[in-house]
């Protein structure tokens, strides 16, 4: 069985932050190869400008693969990522993190109600989850299932 993909956007660092222990288990599953979250360029721009140090910090502890971002000369994406950028709430870096999840053929995780709405609309084929109902159940499971003995150093 493959591991579990999809692809977050910078709200869900904080949801797994913000959980004791959940840092650790994302790294565990992903050093075992049984997660694999992915994150759009843009993601960790956002992160590393996060203002204050030691939540940066922690942000940037969350294992990720970063995504190549949309190629802009490709005319299908280009016009995908203005339609979605033109959306109500949506910006320019939503829509690189939507279309890369797109191009990824990977679900979206994303808080974000007006994103969601408009990658329902623009993108049906994108599965959308939240973290608490879709990601957060899936990552307790995995760990569950086979847990993963924690990393000495």
């Amino acid at each position: 069985m493959g591991a579990l993909r999809c692809l977050i956007d910078a709200m869900v660092f904080d949801e797994i932050v913000a959980e004791p222990d959940m840092t650790a288990t994302v790294d565990r599953l992903t050093s075992a190869r049984r997660l694999e979250l992915l994150a759009a360029a843009v993601a960790i721009e956002q992160i590393a400008a996060t203002p204050e140090v030691a939540h940066r910090k922690a942000l940037q502890r969350v294992r990720v693969l970063v995504a190549p971002p949309p190629d802009p000369d490709d005319a299908p994406t280009s016009v995908l990522l203005a339609v979605l950028a033109a959306s109500s709430g949506v910006g320019f870096d939503d829509a690189l993190i939507a279309t890369t999840a797109a191009l990824q053929q990977v679900p979206l995780v994303t808080e974000d109600r007006a994103l969601r709405d408009a990658v329902g609309r623009e993108l049906p084929g994108v599965p959308l989850w939240r973290w608490s109902e879709d990601l957060r159940p899936r990552i307790l499971t995995l760990a569950a299932e086979r847990p993963v003995p924690p990393r000495y150093r």
